[in-house]
C-alpha cells in the first residue's frame, strides 16, 4: 500500500492536507446552502406560474378556444384583458425561476474553480506530491491517508478510516517523533472518535511505553526543550481522557490490563499517576477509572502498596509543566485514581460499598474491605503520596448526590464507615502528613454535613451503636434529617486534620460562621427554639477551639505566638442589642471570616438597618458575658422558652441561666482537647509511613 511505503512523508504533510481539506469542505458546505437556495426559489416561482397560468387558461375557456401552453413559454395568442393580472404573475414567477436557475449555474461553475484550486493546493503538499505528483483531484484522494483526512473534514471518519490514522498514531508513538504526534494532537485532540480509535490501538503498553520516553527525556533534553515534551505529554493525557469516553467495555479492560503489566512489572507507577493527576482538564472516563482502581485495589490489598519504582517519568513530565514544583503525588499512582473516581459520585459510592443493597435498612450489610484499607490501613503523607489529598477528594465527592432516598442513606452509611475508619488512621492524627488540599477536601466534608454533624457528633453520639444512619431533628428541618452515626472522637480528630492548614482552616470557618448565623437567625424570627440553638452554639464552639487547640498543642511545631494571634478572637452578634458580644471560638479570627460573618449577620438580623454589626478581635469579654446578654436579650424580647430559676433579680437570673451554657462549652472543649491530646500520644510512636 502507498500509504505504508510513504508513513513517514505523510508525518509530515499530514497537517497540512487536512488544513487544505477543512478550507474545502466549509467552501463546499457554504456551496450547499447556495444551491439549496437556488433550488427554492426556482421551485416556488414554478408553482407560482404554473398556478397563474391554469388561472389563466381559465379566463381563455370563457370565451376563447384554450392553446397547449408550457409554463415556461409566453402564450403565441391573443391577450385576455380580463386576466391580464395573472399574466403579469406568470411572468413574475418566470423572471425569478430564471433567476434561481443562474444562481444555481454560479454554483456549478464555482464548484469547478474550488475543485482545481483544491487540486492545486493538495499536490503542493510534499506528501501529496511523493504520492502522487502531477495528477487532479481524483487521484489525490485515492491515497488513503488524505481519504481519512477529507472524512475528517467532512464528519464521514468510518471505523476504517479511524483505524488507519490510529495506525499512523501508533507509528509515530513508537518513534517517538514529537513533532508530529503535537501536529496530530493538535488537529483531533478533541475528536472523540479519533482518540478513541487511537488509544485502543496504541493499547496501554504503548501509551505507557510513549509518556515514559517523553519523561527520561526531560531531565536531558538533547532534541527537544523540556516544554515541549511536556506539552505534548499534557496533550497526550487530555486525548486519553477524550478517547476513554467511546470506549466499549472490551477494550477499557484491556487497555487497563497492559496498563497495570506496566506499572507493577516496569516502574510505571508514575506514568499512572501522572495520567489521572489532572481530572479538572484530562478527566479519564468512569469505566476507565474504575478498571484501574480495580487493580490497584486488588494488587494492594494483597501485597501491599505499589512501590513509585527507580524511574520516574511521571514526575518530570509534571515537574516540567510547572517549573520549580515537586509533585511527588504523581509517584503514587492511587492518590489520582481515587481523586479522579471522586468526579463520579454514585459510580464511587458504589465502587466503595458495593450494589443490590438495600440502604433503607439503617444496619445495611455491605462489603466494607475497600473503606477499611483506602482510608485506615492506607497511609497517604507527604513525601511518599499526596498528603491525603486523592482519598479526601474521593470522600468529598461521595458527598454529591441527587436527593433520592437511596442515595441519602447509602451516603450516610458510608460516611459512618468513612468517619469510623479515617479517624483510626495513624498518619492522619500526625497533622504534618496532611496537605494544603486534603485539608481543604476534609473541610469541605464536614461543610457538608454541618447540620447533622452538630446534632450527631457533636451534641451527642449514636443512639444505636449498630445503625449506619438515623434520622435527627435539628433546628433547620424539624421533620428530622437522614445523619450519619458519627461519635464526637471521630468527628473531632476530622475536624483537627481539617483544620490543619490555612485552607482547610478558613472553609471550617466559614461552614461554623454560617451556621451559627441562620441559627441565631431561626431563634431571633421564633422559629426555632433559643435553648437549642444556644445549646448548639456552645457545642459548637467547644467542638471547634478543642480540636484547633488540641491539635495544634499535640504537634507541637505547629504552636507558636505568631499562629494564635493570627487566629485571635472574633464576635457574634446575636441581635442589635448584641452587637459588642465575644464569639469565644479560637478559630474565628481571620478577616475573611469576620468579612463573611458581617455580611450574613446584616443580611438576617438588621435588614434596612444603617449600623451594621461590629465584630472585634481585641479586648474581648469573658464567654459568660455572652450567654448573659443572650439570654437576657432573648427574656426581653419575649423569645425564651426555658422556665425560670429562682433568684433574687433578673440580671443574677440571666446569669444563671448563662452559666449552664458556659459549663457546657468548658466540658465539651475540654473532653475534646483530651481526645485529641491522647490520639496522637498513641500515634506518635508510628512514623505514618505504614500500608
Amino acid at each position: 500500500m502507498r500509504l505504508a511505503s510513504g508513513l513517514d512523508d505523510a508525518a509530515g504533510g499530514c497537517r497540512q492536507v487536512a488544513e487544505v481539506l477543512a478550507g474545502y469542505g466549509a467552501a463546499l458546505r457554504g456551496l450547499e446552502r447556495r444551491v439549496m437556495t437556488a433550488r427554492h426559489e426556482v421551485e416556488t416561482a414554478r408553482v407560482r406560474a404554473v398556478a397563474a397560468r391554469e388561472r389563466y387558461a381559465a379566463a381563455l375557456a370563457g370565451g376563447v378556444v384554450t392553446v397547449p401552453w408550457s409554463w415556461t413559454d409566453a402564450p403565441a395568442f391573443a391577450a385576455v384583458p380580463q386576466a391580464a393580472a395573472e399574466l403579469g404573475v406568470w411572468r413574475s414567477a418566470v423572471r425569478d425561476a430564471a433567476e434561481g436557475l443562474r444562481a444555481f449555474a454560479a454554483c456549478c461553475d464555482e464548484r469547478e474553480d474550488l475543485d482545481r484550486q483544491t487540486a492545486a493546493r493538495l499536490v503542493g503538499v510534499e506528501v501529496m506530491g511523493a504520492y502522487a505528483p502531477g495528477t487532479g483531484v481524483d487521484a489525490i484522494v485515492d491515497v488513503p491517508l488524505a481519504q481519512a483526512l477529507a472524512s475528517v473534514a467532512a464528519g464521514t471518519m468510518t471505523s476504517e478510516e479511524r483505524s488507519l490514522l490510529a495506525r499512523w498514531f501508533s507509528s509515530a508513538a513508537d518513534e517517538v517523533a514529537v513533532d508530529e504526534l503535537t501536529s496530530f494532537l493538535d488537529a483531533w485532540g478533541s475528536d472523540t472518535g479519533v482518540m478513541a480509535a487511537v488509544f485502543a490501538a496504541m493499547g496501554g503498553e504503548r501509551t505507557m511505553r510513549l509518556l515514559t520516553a517523553l519523561g527520561n527525556a526531560v531531565p536531558f533534553a538533547q532534541h527537544h526543550h523540556p516544554n515541549t515534551l511536556s506539552a505534548l505529554g499534557t496533550q497526550v493525557r487530555a486525548g486519553l481522557a477524550v478517547g476513554s469516553r467511546g470506549w466499549s467495555k472490551a477494550q477499557v479492560e484491556s487497555f487497563a490490563d497492559e496498563m497495570f503489566r506496566q506499572m507493577v512489572f516496569f516502574d510505571g507507577a508514575s506514568v499512572v499517576g501522572y495520567l489521572f493527576a489532572d481530572p479538572d482538564r484530562a478527566l479519564m472516563s468512569a469505566a476507565l477509572t474504575v478498571a484501574v482502581a480495580d487493580r490497584i485495589d486488588g494488587w494492594e490489598r494483597e501485597h501491599g502498596r505499589l512501590p513509585p519504582g527507580g524511574d520516574q517519568p511521571g514526575y518530570w513530565l509534571a515537574s516540567a509543566a510547572v517549573p520549580g514544583s515537586d509533585p511527588r503525588a504523581v509517584l503514587d499512582p492511587a492518590a489520582g485514581v481515587l481523586a479522579t473516581l471522586g468526579a463520579y459520585p454514585q459510580v464511587a459510592r458504589d465502587w466503595l460499598t458495593g450494589v443490590d443493597v438495600d440502604w433503607s435498612n439503617d444496619a445495611a450489610v455491605y462489603d466494607r474491605a475497600r473503606v477499611d484499607y483506602w482510608f485506615e490501613e492506607r497511609a497517604w503523607p507527604l513525601g511518599i503520596s499526596d498528603g491525603f489529598a486523592g482519598v479526601a477528594t474521593l470522600w468529598l465527592g461521595v458527598q454529591s448526590a441527587m436527593g433520592s432516598p437511596q442515595e441519602v442513606w447509602q451516603r450516610a452509611a458510608l460516611n459512618d464507615a468513612i468517619f469510623a475508619r479515617f479517624s483510626r488512621n495513624a498518619a492522619l492524627l500526625l497533622t504534618e502528613n496532611i496537605s494544603p488540599p486534603a485539608s481543604l477536601r476534609l473541610a469541605q466534608v464536614v461543610a457538608s454535613q454541618i447540620v447533622t454533624l452538630v446534632e450527631v457528633g457533636g451534641m451527642r453520639g449514636p443512639i444505636n451503636d449498630r445503625a449506619a444512619w438515623e434520622l435527627v431533628p435539628t433546628p433547620f428541618d424539624p421533620d428530622k434529617a437522614v445523619a450519619a452515626t458519627v461519635t464526637r472522637v471521630e468527628l473531632v480528630r476530622i475536624l483537627a486534620a481539617a483544620t490543619s492548614e490555612p485552607e482547610g482552616r478558613l472553609a471550617v470557618q466559614r461552614a461554623l460562621l454560617g451556621y451559627e448565623v441562620d441559627a441565631l437567625a431561626l431563634a431571633a424570627d421564633g422559629t426555632a427554639s433559643v435553648d437549642r440553638v444556644l445549646e448548639r452554639l456552645a457545642v459548637v464552639w467547644a467542638v471547634a477551639d478543642g480540636a484547633v487547640n488540641g491539635a495544634t498543642q499535640a504537634e507541637l511545631q505547629r504552636v507558636s505566638d505568631e499562629v494564635r494571634v493570627s487566629l485571635g478572637l472574633a464576635r457574634v452578634p446575636v441581635d442589635v442589642a448584641l452587637a459588642f458580644v465575644p464569639n469565644p471560638i479560637v478559630a474565628i479570627g481571620l478577616d475573611a471570616a469576620v468579612d463573611y460573618l458581617e455580611k450574613l449577620a446584616v443580611e438576617h438580623w438588621t435588614p434596612g438597618q444603617p449600623e451594621p454589626a461590629s465584630v472585634r478581635s481585641a479586648g474581648a469579654d469573658p464567654i459568660s458575658l455572652f450567654f448573659t446578654d443572650a439570654v437576657q436579650t432573648y427574656r426581653d424580647a419575649g423569645l425564651w422558652d426555658q422556665p425560670a430559676l429562682r433568684s433574687d433579680s433578673a440580671e443574677e437570673l440571666a446569669g444563671a441561666e448563662g452559666l449552664e451554657y458556659v459549663q457546657m462549652y468548658q466540658d465539651v472543649s475540654l473532653a475534646v482537647h483530651s481526645a485529641l491530646q491522647e490520639s496522637s500520644s498513641e500515634s506518635g510512636g508510628r512514623s505514618g509511613e505504614g500500608a
